[in-house]
């Protein structure tokens, strides 16, 4: 089993609440994960974020918004092809 040392940025991933995204430091590496969790993971550590981020001990969760990020529009690019 992994060791959490903290996680942050909650947010609901989902409008049902079944799965949160998150920013997980491991004791184990020396970067944070991007991850996504949910109760039905089978994985230990998974379980403990999960049991932990629903009894508050992370902070709060951010509320799921299915707004799209804003940003630049990438245009497709016609490719030419030279004989």
């Amino acid at each position: 089993m992994l060791t959490v040392q903290y996680v942050k940025n909650l947010r609901w991933s989902d409008p049902d609440h079944k799965n949160i995204e998150c920013i997980v430091k491991y004791a184990e590496f020396d970067e944070e994960h991007p991850s996504g969790i949910c109760a039905e993971d089978n994985y230990a550590h998974i379980q403990e974020i999960w049991t932990k981020t629903n009894a508050g001990e992370y902070g709060l969760i951010a509320e799921y918004t299915n707004i799209e990020p804003t940003g630049s529009v990438v245009q497709p690019v016609q490719i030419a092809t030279f004989k």
